[in-house]
């Protein structure tokens, strides 16, 4: 990447991160700039392994001894897949591009930026799996394209690391200046809170839009939906209350808010628990559908300690799922270099043509 790419990379995450996003000049609908995302090595740090009691769905608790999870360096964790793919490689030309949607349950207009894989024009009998990306706190439709993804998929689809899939980046927010976002459910009713089903919103009108207008296949098996930060809190939410739509989820760094009166929206914990991931995990089965991704830097202070306890709560009442840790914070920095290794999770366990 050369300095001034990078540089205006490193602004657009500023502006985007400071809630100044009507800052950022819209995006011409071609794809995302192409750039290699920084490989690092860091030192393995020192670790301690502690023995947690956790409270299971049928109140008892045990003790459990987990190994910690290796270190990884920042390299794809996925061997590429072999030429043998079941997925034919296509040619062709692919599109990322910015739309405007009407939202039914919200009554407004939104962004949305649609990634069309390489050959989705040519090839035009072939459908294709469908993986929803949840931005951040503010809600952000534009956060995933600038670490990358589109520009990757590019590159990982002729490589055949990962299947031609198309890719849906969602606005979580409906205010202009910016600011904080919906974080992905629907809000507690007035007076509390403004009441907006911003989780409907996915599930069903997002969902709809694209089944109708693109070559999906419309099934549970062929989509995912994950997210980073508060957009990890909110896939988990949107796959364990609606496993009907969404098979696979993954969790890239989760905040996991809770109803603790700092936010209007999460309303009381009477109120929140039925979007609450801790809660569904203990009070449902609806997991047993689900294929599970969680993810956290070794150096994130700010939910690293919450993302490690709902790690050990799901392993505490036996949930499959995969748990990694990467060098890194929470920001950026670390979940740029990442988009291709999730990118490939999700193309492994999607049901694809």
């Amino acid at each position: 990447m050369n300095q001034s790419l990078e540089l205006r990379t490193s602004i657009l995450v500023t502006l985007l991160l400071c809630g100044c996003s009507h800052l950022i000049p819209p995006p011409t609908p071609t794809p995302a700039p192409s750039f290699t995302p920084a490989r690092v090595q860091l030192p393995s740090p020192t670790r301690r392994v502690t023995t947690p009691s956790v409270t299971r769905a049928d109140n008892s608790t045990r003790a459990f001894t987990r190994t910690p999870a290796p270190i990884a360096t920042l390299t794809r964790i996925f061997t590429p897949v072999p030429t043998s793919t079941p997925w034919p490689i296509p040619s062709g030309r692919s599109e990322c591009s910015e739309q405007q949607f009407r939202s039914p349950t919200l009554n407004t207009t939104l962004s949305l930026y649609v990634y069309l894989p390489t050959g989705y024009f040519e090839q035009t009998r072939r459908r294709y799996p469908t993986l929803y990306l949840l931005s951040g706190l503010g809600g952000n439709p534009r956060e995933w394209v600038i670490y990358g993804v589109c520009a990757e998929m590019d590159q990982l689809i002729p490589n055949e690391s990962v299947q031609p899939m198309i890719v849906v980046m969602p606005s979580g927010n409906d205010n202009p200046a910016g600011g904080l976002g919906s974080y992905w459910f629907n809000h507690a009713p007035p007076p509390v809170s403004d009441g907006k089903r911003w989780g409907d919103y996915i599930w069903q009108d997002v969902v709809n839009y694209i089944d109708s207008k693109y070559r999906t296949l419309p099934q549970r098996a062929s989509r995912a939906v994950g997210g980073l930060s508060a957009g990890g809190q909110g896939a988990l939410t949107l796959a364990f209350t609606h496993p009907e739509i969404f098979s696979v989820v993954g969790a890239h760094s989760p905040s996991f808010r809770r109803a603790d009166g700092s936010v209007a929206a999460f309303g009381d914990p009477a109120y929140y628990q039925q979007y609450d991931p801790v809660w569904l995990a203990q009070n449902t089965q609806t997991w047993r559908d689900l294929a599970i991704w969680i993810d956290d830097g070794d150096a994130d202070n700010q939910w690293g300690s919450a993302i490690r306890e709902y790690h050990d709560l799901l392993a505490a009442l036996d949930i499959p799922h995969e748990w990694h840790i990467f060098p890194g914070t929470h920001d950026p920095t670390y979940w740029s270099p990442l988009v291709p290794t999730y990118l490939q999770w999700y193309s492994i366990k999607l049901t694809g043509q």
